[in-house]
């Protein structure tokens, strides 16, 4: 994934720009949404330049399959949760380290899911 935060700067000058060219009736609530969209954009950044997680960062490769490839859809509840092939990622926060892209084949939902 490319690097977001050049584009990120360049919309928060451009937001400051704008805050700068609103009329006084609207000046005080413009500066206000401006500093809230600024403070968002910065953490933005921040996330975005944050290191990511690689599986050779662990030391082992991605699985190539979960162990239960077909699972109960947390939506509808029935058995077509289905794990979509090849969307293994690495995941920090996931307790085993990854997880997996499953999507219900009857109600459409769709979502990440750790795995083993």
């Amino acid at each position: 994934m490319a690097d977001i935060t050049p584009r990120l700067t360049s919309v928060k000058d451009r937001i400051t720009e704008l805050a700068n060219l609103a009329g006084s009736d609207q000046a005080e609530k413009a500066r206000q949404l401006a500093a809230e969209l600024s403070a968002e954009l910065d953490r933005a950044m921040e996330e975005a330049s944050a290191p990511q997680v690689n599986a050779s960062d662990r030391g082992r490769p991605l699985p190539k399959a979960p162990r239960h490839e077909v699972g109960r859809c947390p939506v509808c509840s029935l058995r077509t949760f289905h794990f979509e092939k090849g969307s293994i990622r690495a995941n920090a926060d996931a307790e085993s380290g990854y997880e997996a892209f499953f999507r219900c084949l009857s109600c459409a939902y769709e979502g990440w899911v750790e795995i083993d």
